[in-house]
């Protein structure tokens, strides 16, 4: 039996991958930098609750109302461009997760809380100064 053997060919295809994979990743990268003005878009039951600034020089929090046995209070705060949900009570959100997210700052990160269907997205002016529009609301 032969062994099978790499060829040159087969070097070139390897590095014509690597470089393609490596100009996508540069791209992407460079696309997120480029990013201007930023906002955070607050769901509270698929309704909007508000639109935040996120610029670099923002920092305030914001606090607003819902309905989880009994009416709640949540907290997020906005610190240079980024954004992160502050603990609830207990009986409102048991698990914690949307506060254990952290601080969010890319476009492709969300903060959720299933419990109360509260969720946060972020929203980036494009170059012509429209913003991207929802495709898709998640229950």
């Amino acid at each position: 039996m032969q062994a099978l053997r790499i060829k040159k060919t087969d070097y070139l295809v390897l590095a014509i991958i690597l470089v393609w994979g490596l100009a996508g990743f540069w791209f992407n990268v460079q696309q997120v930098g480029a990013v201007g003005n930023k906002y955070a878009t607050i769901y509270v039951q698929n309704e909007q609750e508000a639109e935040l600034s996120l610029s670099d020089e923002d920092q305030y929090t914001y606090s607003f109302d819902f309905e989880a046995n009994g009416p709640q209070t949540a907290v997020v705060e906005v610190e240079a461009g980024r954004i992160r949900m502050l603990p609830m009570e207990d009986d409102a959100c048991p698990r914690h997760i949307c506060s254990h997210t952290g601080w969010i700052e890319r476009s492709y990160e969300k903060i959720v809380c299933l419990p109360n269907r509260i969720m946060i997205t972020f929203n980036e002016a494009s170059r012509d100064g429209e913003t991207e529009d929802i495709d898709e609301v998640t229950y």
